[in-house]
């Protein structure tokens, strides 16, 4: 939403803006008769349009719709006060300034029909058959495929007549439009879920407090509608601005402040950028670009080789006719050796030739979403969730991560007395001024809604926390505080102060004095106090060794730990006080300490040594006090009883004066930021506001951390274990095919084999190995290092040795199969085909972890790996058994099928064999240099 602000620097209930705001001051500098002007014709225009907007609502709505957002989006005061200002908008948008809207529903769902509704337009869906057509495109193997098919089909009507040549061809299209539908399927599916993840990350609801019949309320995000008041509170990011405009998404800094909502939605400039976007789902991951260029890599690879072996096949063929028959080979046979001879050589690049890996993301991603994180957590796209796998520090807030929101007040001292619940004691001079510092000194609301419910408290928890205190234990009344004071000034509460100040002045006295309340964190309350009150009433100077008390009283609270808030007081004659500008900051007089409770979640502590167990750094970021800052972080185990503290803790100030270099150096020792302002914060890495973050944690749980990096880790552990099952399938189908195509000028399967095992490597495959869980043993490993390379050395040491199994395994069958089975040539073929297609099933089991001897552990927590499997072997019967005029293959009785399970099951064998063989562990510290570290440490959420 966007809107306009009315009182750009008012309080709660002072409605009327100040004499420092930008509104007066523009006002003032005009002349009055130009301002007349610019009044007058706003009023008329404003009272024209709302006559209209009874009788033509949907006219009137656009005409608003188009001209008052062009006049706003001027920004600058000439713009708004030429049509009569906040005003007259709100006139004409029906609304009032310190009511808001009526808030019925036939008052919203009205406004939601003439000006929009506060969403965005869903981004355009694409359909199945567009990524039939994307999965073809994509596969540059299929063009040469469907050329050869086209071949095919015309060299086998011409040999074998229509019905006989059909098979050859058509068995190679039906192969094609299977591997395009498989592929088109895992990529709909995967876009389906990515298109869901940006639904639902467009959708994060987040409350608002707005204004409707004169009631605060907090309402739904997508609820407000234009005309409605909302209340600004939050302090984020620094943008110093001098006209009070506010776009959607801009932050309020500090303060307080009413503003107009009008225009939401799409017709705001951000729902405008965001509707004209069509979205980037193309887009790689770091880890996915990295997959995509050692494709590309090895596509060049073996097409390069495919060509040679092409040339020598040829070259020896033609040696061999020369010597054979002398130039007199007949034209049919000619034709016929030359065909086999170019579909050995188109076949071993459509085997081999890497297509899809980097589908293993997505379906890792979406499978993990929907079984492990449920609904802790919300990802904005893949590379946020693929980059916690390489995290190595998390800096995080304390108030609702590390802590509840919700506090209370434990501890009310008056100068060095701690009161324990009985306030009879307090003189009532004392508690009158008491009552005044919490209840006008304030920017939260409260509202009894009837006589039997309790009240409701709209602000920040610390001043939801004080306001509760005071009127259920000091018997403050809000609304008599508010009859009796007005606020002539107020200085708002910011990160930068920590304190706040107001002027008050008494409405039906002629008193010659005002009086003013300070309230704030306490060391920087108490440095501006000279003297303090005790319960009987009566003022004491604060000396030295006074002084020293109350700094030991304030650490003692820090330490428990509390949240220490002081107030102060003093009163200025009022003829002074109007000669100046700012209020009094000095002189004042010590009211009260009291200390507000914030305890730890649950299992935090738990969740902080299960990271540092899986070599990631916690850091605690608050704006407490270093006192309280070390007592949580203690509490929470991000600091140890045993740990060398010196550099551990910092204060925001000191680390914004440190050089860059110097926080390069602090980065591994800072465990704990004190005091920190959202400048100093920013400095940090720490991201403050949801909408702006990769990650969302949706049920503000610190224990969630951990579930999100067990989920990054496993899509890199997913990733390794996929590449090497399709690395051992290239590599043993490159050499295999290679021999065999040199040494009988064939490929030992048909053109349909190919494609299935094709497809069982591209997609089946990744499907299987894709639906892995994140495991306890991924967190010892350590964070995944960026420098760490993509087949490590224990890949290396499983691919190599199963790679040679079944390279002499499939080569003996190749030359000696028909000796040693008894068998004809096309039965041996199909015994070669089934062998290497359950070798790869077997493997998969392998592949399941790189370094776990048991492939079995687990498995039944997989089902979808089980699913995969037992796709895949059912699929395989079927091809031999029953569609074996189709496919090319003989069928093969029981003893054969014996021969292939136990010859592929061996690879079981060679795996729990090969992992004895110790590897180097390197780990995170060894890989990752320091200045890796450092930059790796700002991945935060």
């Amino acid at each position: 939403m966007e809107t306009h602000s009315f009182l750009p620097q008012a309080h709660l209930r002072q409605r009327r803006p100040l004499k420092s705001s930008p509104t007066q001051e523009w006002l003032e500098e005009q002349q009055p008769q130009a301002r007349e002007e610019f009044y007058q014709e706003g009023l008329k225009r404003g009272a024209q349009i709302e006559i209209d907007f009874d009788s033509s609502p949907h006219c009137v709505g656009k005409v608003i719709l188009e001209a008052t957002p062009k006049i706003l989006q001027q920004e600058t005061l000439h713009s708004i006060y030429r049509i009569g200002g906040a005003k007259a908008v709100a006139k004409v948008l029906r609304t009032d300034l310190e009511e808001g809207i009526h808030g019925n529903e036939d008052d919203t769902n009205r406004r939601k029909m003439v000006f929009g509704s506060n969403v965005y337009k869903n981004l355009p869906t694409r359909s199945f058959f567009f990524f039939t057509l994307k999965a073809f495109k994509d596969s540059k193997i299929l063009f040469l495929l469907v050329y050869y098919g086209v071949f095919s089909l015309a060299f086998g009507f011409n040999n074998h007549g229509l019905k006989e040549g059909l098979y050859d061809g058509g068995s190679i299209f039906f192969a094609i439009s299977l591997i395009v539908t498989v592929n088109a399927a895992s990529n709909f599916c995967s876009y389906r879920e990515l298109l869901m993840l940006s639904d639902m990350s467009s959708n994060i609801n987040i409350n608002v407090e707005v204004v409707r019949g004169g009631m605060h309320q907090r309402i739904s995000i997508f609820n407000v509608v234009v005309g409605d008041v909302s209340c600004m509170t939050e302090e984020y990011r620094n943008v110093d601005i001098n006209i009070p405009f506010l776009s959607s998404g801009v932050k309020v800094v500090g303060g307080f402040a009413y503003m107009l909502v009008t225009s939401v939605g799409t017709n705001t400039s951000r729902g405008k950028m965001m509707s004209s976007s069509c979205g980037d789902f193309d887009e790689k991951t770091p880890l996915q670009a990295r997959l995509v260029k050692l494709t590309s890599w090895l596509r060049w690879i073996v097409l390069t080789i495919a060509l040679l072996i092409l040339l020598v096949m040829l070259v020896r063929y033609w040696m061999q006719s020369q010597e054979i028959d002398g130039n007199k080979k007949e034209k049919k046979e000619v034709i016929k050796s030359a065909v086999r001879i170019f579909t050995a050589a188109i076949t071993i690049p459509v085997m081999v030739i890497p297509e899809g890996w980097a589908i293993i993301i997505p379906l890792t991603c979406a499978y993990l979403r929907r079984t492990v994180m449920g609904d802790c957590a919300l990802f904005r796209n893949l590379s946020a969730l693929e980059t916690m796998g390489t995290v190595t520090t998390i800096c995080t807030e304390k108030t609702g991560m590390l802590t509840s929101r919700e506090m209370m007040v434990t501890k009310f001292c008056i100068g060095e007395e701690v009161l324990t619940g009985d306030i009879s004691i307090i003189h009532s001079k004392v508690l009158s001024l008491l009552h005044q510092a919490v209840g006008l000194n304030s920017t939260c609301s409260i509202y009894n809604l009837s006589s039997t419910s309790p009240p409701q408290f709209f602000g920040s928890p610390t001043e939801r926390a004080i306001l509760h205190w005071a009127t259920s234990e000091l018997g403050m009344d809000m609304e008599n505080l508010k009859q009796m004071y007005t606020i002539p000034n107020i200085k708002f509460f910011n990160a930068n102060r920590k304190r706040s100040g107001v002027l008050l002045r008494e409405k039906n006295h002629n008193f010659s004095y005002d009086h003013v309340h300070w309230k704030g964190a306490a060391e920087i309350i108490l440095s501006m106090c000279s003297h303090y009150y005790t319960t009987n009433g009566s003022s004491y100077p604060i000396h030295q060794q006074t002084r020293r008390r109350f700094e030991e009283t304030i650490q003692g609270m820090a330490a428990h730990p509390l949240r220490c808030i002081a107030f102060a007081h003093s009163t200025v004659n009022i003829n002074i006080q109007k000669e100046r500008a700012n209020i009094e900051e000095s002189g004042l007089t010590l009211l009260a300490l009291v200390g507000l409770k914030e305890s730890c979640r649950p299992g935090v502590r738990m969740a902080v040594e299960a990271f540092r167990f899986a070599g990631v750094d916690v850091n605690m970021i608050t704006g407490d006090d270093a006192f309280t800052a070390k007592a949580i972080a203690t509490e929470c185990g991000i600091l140890r009883t045993d740990q060398d503290l010196l550099g551990a803790i910092v204060l925001g100030e000191d680390f914004s004066k440190y050089s860059p270099e110097l926080r390069m150096e602090m980065v591994d020792r800072i465990r704990v930021m004190a005091r920190s302002s959202p400048s100093e914060k920013s400095l940090m890495g720490t991201v403050v506001v949801k909408e702006n973050s990769d990650i969302v944690i949706m049920d503000d749980n610190f224990t969630s951390f951990e579930t999100i990096l067990q989920c990054g880790r496993c899509i890199y552990n997913n990733a390794h274990n996929f590449l090497q099952f399709q690395l051992t399938v290239m590599v043993v189908t490159l050499v295999v095919n290679c021999i065999t195509a040199i040494s009988t000028y064939k490929i030992p399967i048909s053109e349909v084999q190919v494609l299935w095992e094709s497809l069982i490597v591209d997609t089946l495959g990744a499907v299987a190995l894709a639906s892995e869980r994140p495991t306890q043993e991924l967190m010892v490993k350590g964070p995944v290092s960026l420098e760490e390379p993509l087949v490590t050395k224990i890949m290396w040491r499983n691919l190599v040795s199963q790679a040679l199994f079944q390279i002499m395994l499939l080569l003996r069958l190749q030359f000696k199969g028909q000796f040693i089975f008894h068998l004809d040539g096309d039965v041996n073929d199909t015994l070669i085909f089934n062998t290497s297609v359950l070798c790869q099933v077997f493997n998969l089991f392998n592949s399941r972890n790189l370094e776990k001897k048991n492939v079995f552990e687990g498995i039944q927590d997989c089902r979808l790996f089980l699913w995969m499997v037992g796709m895949i072997v059912s699929l395989q019967v079927l091809m031999v058994e029953l569609l074996n005029r189709f496919v090319g293959t003989e069928r093969l009785d029981w003893g054969l099928w014996a021969a292939s399970v136990g010859m592929a099951s061996t690879s079981w064998l060679i795996a729990l064999v090969v992992k004895w063989i110790p590897m180097p562990h390197v780990t995170v510290n060894s890989f990752v240099t320091k200045t890796q570290r450092r930059r790796e440490w700002t991945h935060m959420v």
